[in-house]
């Protein structure tokens, strides 16, 4: 049995070789992605087995990711294949200057999420619901998203939400439309994950660090974590939270990157795998401030040890190698 249910994306990410910009880089290397997805297998690695409702095309990346959840224990019982083209997230060299990511393929078949598909029974089963953002740029997917948070807050759930904003999939015309949907999810959320960059492209906060978790919380959750990207994490928590009300901070772990690409998923399947224990009690200790600083630990382990590698997924550590991390830096 899951106790934990992770909705969004499974995409490609196309590595470059060597080279400057993508114009001259010598080649690509696929593997696979999309933010919800890495979060489900990081998730898995470290003993969760979510429930994953996710979209996947009927083309041969499409084969690729099903058969990469599969190997990583993470269940197709959610999974819907549908005709087209698998989504394409070509990833710019780490010295190129502008965009990060730049998506091809059809996004009606990644994001085109169906709202009257709503894995609902599903929700009767687990007492965690994770949500990626970059659902919300798509109508369809849009709609489904706001309907599954409502929907899960309205069972009992704990809701997260990544709000892993992206400007290049957002149709002209569409940002008031998906920042709204942002707003509207954040309502239903308990546990806000964002970035600095994040939030200030949507207008909602243009403050960072811990300013800008206190700017989350004045929306609805509970718990907002804002990444740090080499300078750690820092949370900030209500007196709704079941760890309290506190904040506290994370400097994050020095190591030797090889590509940082779903570093912020693998920091995000930690904390979720932290605060699920916190919340059924099994780990808990009377400190909101320790609990906190422990989880956000946790997590900014899992993110160091994920960039070993290139890719989102190839690094995600397990606990007993998270456990070990920790034990050894701190």
């Amino acid at each position: 049995m899951t106790d934990i249910l992770v909705a969004g994306e499974t995409l490609v990410d196309l590595l470059p070789g060597a080279g400057e910009t993508l114009r001259d880089v010598d080649g690509f290397t696929h593997r696979p992605g999309g933010a919800p997805a890495n979060v489900a297998v990081g998730l898995s690695r470290l003993g969760e087995r979510p429930a994953f409702w996710t979209r996947l095309g009927d083309d041969p990346f499409g084969d690729f990711l099903r058969e990469t959840l599969d190997g990583e224990g993470v269940s197709d019982a959610l999974s819907r294949r549908v005709g087209g083209n698998t989504t394409l997230a070509v990833v710019s060299p780490a010295s190129a200057d502008g965009r990060r990511f730049r998506f091809y393929g059809s996004r009606d078949v990644t994001f085109g999420f169906e709202p009257e598909g709503l894995p609902t029974d599903a929700l009767t089963a687990v007492s965690w619901v994770h949500l990626g953002g970059v659902a919300l740029t798509h109508p369809a997917g849009r709609t489904a998203m706001r309907r599954l948070a409502a929907a899960a807050d309205e069972r009992g759930c704990t809701v997260s939400f990544d709000v892993n904003y992206r400007p290049d999939l957002v149709p002209e015309g569409d940002r008031d439309a998906v920042v709204e949907a942002i707003r509207d999810i954040l309502g239903d959320t308990d546990v806000a994950f964002a970035s600095d960059e994040d939030v200030a492209a949507t207008g909602i906060s243009s403050h960072e660090g811990e300013e800008l978790a206190g700017d989350l919380l004045g929306h609805g959750p509970h718990t907002a974590a804002v990444t740090l990207g080499s300078d750690g994490a820092v949370a900030a928590s209500s007196t709704a939270a079941p760890w309290g009300e506190t904040t506290a901070r994370h400097g994050g772990f020095s190591v030797e990157a090889v590509d940082a690409t779903g570093a912020g998923d693998a920091f995000t399947s930690g904390l979720i795998s932290r605060f699920a224990a916190l919340t059924d009690g099994t780990t808990a200790s009377t400190a909101a401030e320790a609990d906190l600083a422990d989880a956000l630990a946790f997590a900014n382990a899992t993110a160091a040890l994920s960039v070993r590698d290139h890719g989102g997924m190839a690094a995600l550590p397990d606990r007993e190698a998270a456990d070990a991390f920790l034990a050894e830096r701190e």
